[in-house]
C-alpha cells in the first residue's frame, strides 16, 4: 500500500511538472514593469480586466467589461478559454513593456475601424494613454469575440463600446490648430527713412 501511494504520488508530481500554464495562469502574478509607458500600463489593467471577466474557463464570472457597464459573459466553451488566454497573453506582453499590436482586420469594415483607431492611438498614446488603451482593448474586443459563435451579443457590446471610446479618443487627441499665418513682413513705408 506504501508503494501504492509513493507511486501516486511521483506520478502526480510528474504529471503536475508537464502541465505548461497558459497565459491566463500566470496573469495574477503579473505586474508592469517599473520602465513600461502609461499607456502599456493602462492596456495591461484592461487586457486584465477583460480576461477576468470570463471568469474561471467554463464558467462565468458575470463580470461588466464595455462602456455601460452592461457586458456580462453567460455562456462557455472550450473556445471562451481561448478568449480568455488571448486576452491574458496581451496584457503580459504590455506588462512587459512590449508593443502590443490591435488585431488584424478582417474585412472592409474592420479595416476602416482599425485605421481610425491607428490614427487616434498615433496621436494620442502618449497624451491620453488610459483612453487610448480602452479604445485599443474596445476594437480587440470586438474583433476577438466576434471569432467566437457563442459570443455574438458580447461582440455588439464591444463594437458599442469601441465606438464610445473611439470618438472620445479621437475628440481628445485632435491634431492642434494650424499656427496662425505670420505676418507680412513691414514694408516701412510709413515710417520716415533714418537719416545717417
Amino acid at each position: 500500500m506504501m508503494r501504492l501511494r509513493a507511486g501516486m504520488l511521483v506520478l502526480s508530481v510528474v504529471v503536475m511538472g508537464c502541465v505548461n500554464n497558459t497565459a491566463l495562469d500566470d496573469l495574477p502574478e503579473t505586474r508592469p514593469e517599473a520602465a513600461a509607458s502609461a499607456f502599456n500600463k493602462a492596456l495591461f489593467k484592461d487586457y486584465s480586466a477583460l480576461a477576468r471577466s470570463f471568469g474561471p474557463v467554463g464558467a462565468s464570472a458575470g463580470v461588466a467589461f464595455d462602456q455601460g457597464g452592461s457586458m456580462e459573459l453567460t455562456e462557455m466553451d472550450s473556445s471562451i478559454g481561448a478568449l480568455a488566454n488571448s486576452y491574458a497573453e496581451k496584457a503580459i506582453i504590455a506588462a512587459r513593456g512590449s508593443l502590443v499590436e490591435p488585431e488584424p482586420a478582417i474585412d472592409v469594415p474592420t479595416h476602416k475601424m482599425r485605421d481610425r483607431l491607428i490614427r487616434a492611438l498615433e496621436r494620442g498614446r502618449d497624451g491620453f494613454a488610459v483612453d487610448a488603451a480602452r479604445a485599443q482593448v474596445d476594437y480587440d474586443c470586438w474583433l476577438l469575440n466576434g471569432s467566437v459563435r457563442s459570443m455574438a451579443r458580447a461582440t455588439k457590446r464591444c463594437l458599442a463600446s469601441l465606438e464610445v471610446s473611439l470618438r472620445k479618443l479621437e475628440a481628445e487627441a485632435k491634431a492642434p490648430p494650424p499656427a496662425p499665418a505670420a505676418p507680412p513682413p513691414s514694408d516701412n513705408t510709413d515710417k520716415p527713412a533714418v537719416q545717417p
